[in-house]
């Protein structure tokens, strides 16, 4: 099925890559918990899981890391929870065989200016071996909103695990609660994982 986001223009990617590129950390910890994220769990510290100007961590200097990667953003998935969530899958767009681990970093923009970099889910990082155009996954859980106090987001950005190929969509998923200060976010990324199938 088809996307249900946009990539913007070269020129806007370039311009999001050069001025604020979300990190794509190939660590395995999270700045606001794992697998216990919720709706209801608040807190006054920001629980920014990505770091602006950066493409992974100082530890990852493996000759191997897929640098060339592209992303598409999938429907949202069926689920009986109050959250959603949406596949965000990165090929492995090079001529040669890479590895591909730890987590995206990614970034929510409002049509009010605002941004949320997202936390992390503390799942474990395993590297992951892409051939030239295979695929791995990582799964964007969001907690969405009808209430008219719920947050208009616009626009997406990924980068793709230690890069700083930061890549923009348009937002098209409706509202979402806005939880940049909560300890357990009921919005989060997930590490890369294989595809199923």
């Amino acid at each position: 099925m088809r996307s249900t986001m946009v990539v913007r223009g070269s020129a806007a990617i370039v311009a999001v890559a050069a001025v604020a590129a979300v990190s794509a950390c190939s660590t395995g910890a999270s700045s606001g918990g794992g697998r216990t994220h919720g709706p209801s769990a608040t807190s006054s510290t920001p629980t920014s899981g990505a770091k602006a100007l950066t493409g992974g961590t100082a530890g990852s200097t493996s000759a191997q890391d897929c640098r060339q990667v592209t992303v598409t953003v999938g429907e949202p998935l069926p689920s009986d929870r109050t959250q959603s969530r949406v596949a965000l899958t990165m090929v492995n767009s090079g001529a040669t065989d890479c590895v591909l681990r730890g987590f995206p970093g990614v970034r929510l923009g409002g049509a009010d200016g605002r941004t949320w970099d997202l936390s992390r889910t503390d799942d474990p990082v395993v590297p992951l071996t892409l051939a030239p155009g295979t695929a791995a996954t990582s799964y964007l859980t969001y907690l969405p909103t009808t209430d008219a106090s719920g947050w208009e987001v616009s626009s997406l950005q990924v980068t793709p695990p230690n890069t700083t190929d930061t890549q923009a969509f348009v937002w098209t998923l409706g509202n979402v609660v806005l939880q940049d200060g909560a300890t357990h976010p009921g919005t989060y990324v997930g590490a890369a994982v294989a595809q199923a199938g």
